[in-house]
C-alpha cells in the first residue's frame, strides 16, 4: 500500500517553474496583441501604407515595452534602446519616403529588427547579449519562442474565470464580439447556398448590419494568427517559457566539438587560397587596376562590358573568403590567440580581400560614371562597404578581442537604417538629373523614374523643360501622366500632383502633349 502511494506521488506531473501563469496584465496584453494584429493586416502586410507602417511600429514598440516593464522583464541597457531606436527609425521611414526601389529589403529589415528587439529587451539572447551565437538567437526569436507559446493568448482567458468578483460584463462583451465575427463570416456562405428563404430573412436585417464591411472581417480573420504569433513571442520572452531550449553550455560544447582539424591543415588551406589570389592579381595588374584611373584596358571597347566583367564574381569571392576564414578559425584545434601563424594568415587573406573589394568598387564606380546611377548599382556598393568594414574589423580582431558578429550586426543595422532614412530613390534620380543637366551623362534613364514614384516628379520636370531630345520628352511625359493618374486615384481627394508640386515650391505642371505620350 505504501509503495502504491509513493508510486502515485512520483508519477504526478509537476508544473515547470516557468509555466505560463497569466495575470490581468497578460490578459490586457492579449487584447492589445489582437489590435496590433489587426493594424498589421490593415496597414502593413496587405498595403504597406506609409503612415500606417509608422503608426503600427510606434504602437508595437510602446505596447511591448510597457508590457515587459509591467512584467519586470525589461532589460534597461544600451542594446535595448539601440534596437528600439533602429526599429522605430525603419518604421518611420515609410512615412518620410516611398523608397520603392528599396522596399523589399526595408520591409524584411523592419521585421527582423522588431523581432530582435523583443529578444534583446527581455534579456533572452543566448549569451545575455548580442554575440557570436546570433543565428541561434534568430532561430529562437522567429521559430521556437513564438510557436512554443502560440496558444498563450487563449490561455489568458482563464483569468476571467478566476476573477468572478470583477463581474460578467467583460465575458459577455467578449462572447458577443466573437459571435459577431463568426456570424459575419458564415452569413455570406449560407446566402450563396440558399434557395431564397434565408436571404429574405437576412434582407430584413440588412439595414441593421450594413455597418459590417467584408474587408474588416477579412482583416480581423488575418489578425487572429498574427496576434497569436506576436503574443507567443512576447509572452514567452517575458515569462522565460521556451527560451532555454538551446542553452549556452551545449552551444559552446558544439563549437568545441567543431575544433577537429589540426592547425597545419588550416595553415595549408589559408596559405593556398592567399597564394592563389596573389597570382591572380599579379598576373593581370594592368587590367586589374585600370578602373582606378577611369580607363579601359587594351582590348575592351565597351565600358559596360569591362565594368560588369567579374564584378559580381569579385563580390562573391569576398563573401566566400569571409566564410572560409570563419570556418577555418572555428574548426582549428588551436585558437587564433594561441597561434601567431593563424593570425598572420587571417590578416593576409583579409588584406587581399580588401584589395578585391576595392577593385570591384572601382569597376562599379566606372560603370556609374558612364551610365549613371540606379538602385541595382547603389545597393551592391553599400554591400561592398559593409564587407570592407567587416574585414577591417577582422584584422583588428587579431589584436583585440571583441564579438565580430555583434560588430557586423550593428554596422549592418546602422547602414540599412541610414539608407531607409535617406530616400535612396530620390538620391539616384537627383544624381542622374544633375549630371544630365551638366552634360556629363549622355542619356537620361527614364525607367528609374517609375521605381522612384513621386520622388522623381521634380527632377523629371527639370529635365523635361531643358532637354531637346524628343524621345526623352515623350518618356518623361508618359511618367508624369502615370503620376497624375496615381495621385488622382489616391484615397485623399485633396491630394493631387499639382498640390504635391505646390508643396515643393513648383507652381505648374508642364503641358504634356498626350498624342506624343506612349
Amino acid at each position: 500500500m505504501e509503495q502504491n502511494i509513493q508510486l502515485q506521488q512520483i508519477t504526478v506531473p509537476q508544473k515547470p517553474e516557468n509555466a505560463f501563469k497569466p495575470e490581468m496584465i497578460d490578459f490586457a496584453f492579449s487584447i492589445a496583441a489582437f489590435v496590433l494584429g489587426y493594424l498589421f493586416s490593415r496597414w502593413v502586410f496587405f498595403s504597406w501604407q506609409g503612415w500606417g507602417v509608422s503608426a503600427f511600429t510606434t504602437a508595437y514598440l510602446l505596447t511591448i515595452t510597457v508590457y515587459l516593464v509591467k512584467k519586470g522583464a525589461f532589460v534597461n541597457n544600451l542594446a535595448s534602446w539601440f534596437w528600439m531606436a533602429v526599429t522605430w527609425a525603419a518604421g518611420a521611414s515609410f512615412t518620410l519616403w516611398e523608397n520603392a526601389g528599396f522596399g523589399g529589403i526595408r520591409a524584411m529589415f523592419l521585421f527582423c529588427s522588431a523581432v530582435y528587439y523583443v529578444i534583446t529587451a527581455s534579456g533572452n539572447a543566448i549569451m545575455g547579449k548580442t554575440g557570436n551565437y546570433l543565428l541561434i538567437d534568430g532561430f529562437n526569436a522567429v521559430i521556437l519562442i513564438p510557436f512554443r507559446n502560440y496558444f498563450n493568448q487563449y490561455v489568458c482567458f482563464k483569468v476571467l474565470g478566476k476573477r468572478e468578483k470583477r463581474g460578467k460584463t467583460l465575458p459577455i462583451i467578449l462572447g458577443v464580439m466573437i459571435a459577431l465575427i463568426i456570424v459575419a463570416m458564415l452569413v455570406p456562405l449560407l446566402r450563396s447556398a440558399d434557395s431564397g428563404g434565408f436571404s429574405i430573412i437576412m434582407d430584413s436585417f440588412i439595414d441593421i448590419f450594413r455597418f459590417i464591411d467584408i474587408d474588416i472581417i477579412f482583416y480581423i480573420g488575418f489578425a487572429i494568427p498574427v496576434a497569436a504569433y506576436l503574443y507567443g513571442l512576447v509572452s514567452g520572452a517575458a515569462h522565460k517559457k521556451g527560451t532555454d531550449i538551446i542553452k549556452p553550455e551545449p552551444a559552446k560544447e558544439v563549437v568545441g566539438i567543431m575544433r577537429c582539424l589540426q592547425p597545419i591543415s588550416i595553415y595549408i588551406v589559408l596559405g593556398a587560397v592567399s597564394g592563389l589570389y596573389l597570382v591572380f592579381i599579379l598576373s593581370q595588374i594592368p587590367y586589374f587596376f585600370s578602373a582606378f584611373t577611369g580607363t579601359r584596358p587594351v582590348g575592351w571597347l565597351i565600358y559596360a562590358e569591362y565594368a560588369r566583367q567579374g564584378f559580381f564574381e569579385l563580390c562573391g569571392i569576398a563573401a566566400i573568403n569571409l566564410v572560409v576564414l570563419t570556418i577555418g578559425n572555428i574548426t582549428c584545434k588551436v585558437s587564433r590567440k594561441e597561434s601567431p601563424v593563424l593570425k598572420a594568415l587571417n590578416i593576409v587573406l583579409a588584406i587581399i580581400t580588401l584589395v578585391l573589394i576595392a577593385t570591384a568598387f572601382s569597376k562599379m564606380a566606372l560603370y556609374i560614371g558612364v551610365y549613371g546611377l540606379t538602385m541595382p548599382r547603389l545597393l551592391p556598393c553599400v554591400f561592398m562597404l559593409f564587407l570592407a568594414a567587416v574585414f577591417v574589423a577582422l584584422i583588428a580582431l587579431q589584436k583585440w578581442d571583441f564579438s565580430i558578429v555583434r560588430f557586423a550586426l550593428v554596422t549592418g543595422a546602422v547602414m540599412i537604417c541610414a539608407i531607409c532614412l535617406s530616400n535612396p530613390d530620390a538620391m539616384v534620380i537627383r544624381y542622374n538629373t544633375d549630371r544630365y543637366l551638366k552634360g556629363t551623362l549622355v542619356s537620361y534613364d527614364t525607367n528609374i523614374l517609375y521605381r522612384a514614384g513621386s520622388a522623381g516628379v521634380l527632377p523629371a520636370i527639370e529635365v523635361y523643360d531643358s532637354t531637346t531630345n524628343e524621345q526623352t520628352k515623350r518618356d518623361i511625359g508618359s511618367y508624369l501622366e502615370h503620376q497624375k493618374i496615381r495621385f488622382a486615384s489616391s484615397n485623399d481627394h485633396r491630394w493631387s500632383l499639382e498640390s504635391h508640386l505646390a508643396s515643393k515650391g513648383l507652381q505648374r505642371v508642364p503641358d504634356v502633349n498626350r498624342e506624343n505620350v506612349r
